[in-house]
C-alpha cells in the first residue's frame, strides 16, 4: 500500500509540471497546442476607421496591420471583404479579418461614406468689364452679374419735374433682376426676368426688364449703351435706361428716372462668395488674404446661392409641429390693401380691405444672393408678385450654420431675425426662425 501511494503521488506531479509546461505565451518547441492558445490576434487600421469622400472621386484604401502574441507579424493574412463604389451615394463598410496558426479570428470594419460633391459656386468672374454691345448674350451675363449701386451716380435726365421716386439699386443674377426704387419715401422692389436682346450679329442690343402685374409679363424698362469698367479697385457702369411703367402697377411717376446714368458703383459680393470659390480666400481683398473662414462653410454658402427655392409647408417650433400649406398660411393678407384715414383730431386709423375678385399667390419663392440680399416673393397671384427684399449676413460663430435677415422695409425696425439652417441639399432647405418660433421647409428645382 505504501508504494502504490508513492506512485499515485509522482503522477499527480508530473501531470501538474506538465500542465504548468503549457504557457500558452511561452509555447513548448514544436509547435502550437490549440488546446491552450486561445489569444486573438489584433487587428489595427491604417488610417481612419471611418472616412467621407464625394461621390465621383477615386478611394484607395490604406488595408491594415495584423499580430500574434504567438504568430508574431500576420498582415499578410488578412483578408478584406466589401467594396465602395465611389459613383453612388451611399455607406459602405470594409471588414478585415485575420487568424493565427491555432485558429484563433478577428475582424474589424472600416465605414466610407460617398457624399454628393460640393456645389461650386456659380458666379461668373466679379471683374469682368466691357461693352455689352460688342459681346454675346452669355458673355454679356457675365457683365452685368451683380449689385449696381444707383444712390449716388452721375445722372442725366429731366430735372424740371418734381420727383417722388428715385433709383436705389439694379441688381442682376443669371435670370432675373430686382430694381430698387425709393417711391413715396419707401423702398419698392421690382421683380422679373430680363431679356438680351441681340442685333444681326449676335451682340446685345439691349437689356430689357420685364415684369408680372398679375396679367402677364409686360416690359418696364430697357438699358442700352451699357459699359462697365475697372477704375482704380473698383467697377464701374454707365447704363442709358429707358422706363416704361404701366399704370397699373403704380409707380408711373418712376417712369421721369429715364436717362442717362454714370459711374455707378459695383456693390463687393459677401466675403464667403469667394471663399466658395477659393475657400483659402475669406476677403475680397486677394492682396492682403486673411486666411480660410472658421466657421461657415463655403459649400452651404454655394448651395443657398445656387437654389431655386420654393416654400413648400411651415410649423410652428422647432420643425416638431403640425404642418401647414405654406400658400394658405404666409399667403393670408395677399387680397387685403390697407387703407388708412385720418380723424378730426387727426388720428390715423387703418383697416385692412379685401380686394374683389382677387385670387392668391400660386408659388412662394425665396432667392439668396451672393451680394447679401434676399428676395421673398408671392407670385402667381392676380395682384401681381409681393415682393419682401432685405439682407442676410453669415453668423461666423461656433454653432450651427445660422444668419441674420434684415427686411428693407422702411416699416419695419432694424432688428434682426436670427435664421437657422437645420437641414441642406442640392434639393431642400429647412430654416429655424428663433424669433418666430417657426420652421419653414423649401423645396429646389
Amino acid at each position: 500500500m505504501k508504494m502504490k501511494k508513492v506512485l499515485n503521488l509522482i503522477l499527480v506531479s508530473t501531470l501538474l509540471l506538465s500542465s504548468c509546461d503549457k504557457d500558452p505565451a511561452n509555447p513548448p518547441p514544436g509547435g502550437v497546442d490549440a488546446s491552450v492558445d486561445i489569444a486573438k490576434p489584433v487587428i489595427s487600421l491604417i488610417g481612419a476607421s471611418s472616412i467621407t469622400i464625394q461621390k465621383g472621386t477615386s478611394y484607395s484604401d490604406a488595408g491594415a496591420t495584423a499580430s500574434d502574441n504567438i504568430d508574431g507579424d500576420i498582415t499578410s493574412s488578412i483578408t478584406t471583404s466589401g467594396n465602395v463604389d465611389t459613383s453612388t451615394l451611399g455607406e459602405y463598410i470594409l471588414t478585415y479579418s485575420a487568424s493565427d496558426a491555432a485558429g484563433n479570428s478577428i475582424s474589424l470594419i472600416r465605414t466610407i461614406t460617398v457624399i454628393a460633391a460640393p456645389v461650386p459656386l456659380v458666379l461668373p468672374s466679379l471683374t469682368a468689364v466691357g461693352t455689352l454691345s460688342e459681346q454675346t448674350p452669355a458673355e454679356a451675363k457675365k457683365i452685368i452679374y451683380g449689385k449696381w449701386d444707383f444712390s449716388n451716380p452721375e445722372k442725366s435726365f429731366n430735372k424740371s419735374k418734381t420727383l417722388s421716386c428715385d433709383f436705389d439699386f439694379i441688381e442682376f443674377d443669371d435670370e432675373t433682376y430686382y430694381m430698387g426704387l425709393i417711391f413715396n419715401d419707401k423702398l419698392t422692389v421690382a421683380y422679373g426676368y430680363y431679356d438680351l436682346s441681340e442685333d444681326s450679329q449676335g451682340n446685345v442690343s439691349s437689356v430689357d426688364l420685364f415684369y408680372n402685374s398679375g396679367d402677364g409679363d409686360v416690359k418696364i424698362a430697357t438699358l442700352t449703351n451699357v459699359v462697365v469698367v475697372e477704375i482704380g479697385d473698383g467697377i464701374s457702369a454707365t447704363f442709358d435706361i429707358d422706363l416704361n411703367i404701366p399704370e397699373d402697377i403704380g409707380w408711373t411717376s418712376c417712369n421721369d428716372l429715364s436717362g442717362v446714368y454714370t459711374d455707378v458703383g459695383k456693390d463687393e459680393p459677401m466675403d464667403q462668395s469667394y471663399a466658395a470659390v477659393d475657400p483659402s480666400l475669406t476677403t475680397s481683398d486677394t492682396a492682403n488674404v486673411t486666411g480660410p473662414n472658421s466657421y461657415v462653410s463655403s459649400t452651404d454658402h454655394a448651395l443657398l446661392i445656387n437654389g431655386n427655392w420654393s416654400l413648400d409647408s411651415v410649423s410652428e417650433g422647432r420643425g416638431d409641429g403640425s404642418l401647414v400649406d405654406a400658400l394658405s398660411s404666409l399667403g393670408q393678407g395677399y387680397c387685403f390693401d390697407e387703407v388708412c384715414t385720418a380723424d378730426a383730431n387727426g388720428a390715423i386709423n387703418c383697416v385692412d380691405i379685401q380686394i374683389p375678385n382677387c385670387s392668391g399667390p400660386t408659388s412662394l419663392k425665396l432667392d439668396m444672393s451672393a451680394y447679401g440680399t434676399y428676395v421673398f416673393s408671392e407670385l402667381g397671384g392676380s395682384e401681381g408678385p409681393e415682393v419682401d427684399y432685405g439682407t442676410w449676413t453669415w453668423i461666423d460663430e461656433p454653432g450651427p450654420p445660422r444668419f441674420y435677415a434684415r427686411s428693407d422695409d422702411n416699416e419695419i425696425d432694424d432688428a434682426s431675425d436670427i435664421i437657422e439652417i437645420i437641414e441642406l441639399s442640392e434639393k431642400t432647405v429647412t430654416f429655424y426662425n428663433r424669433s418666430d418660433d417657426t420652421t419653414l421647409f423649401f423645396s429646389s428645382n
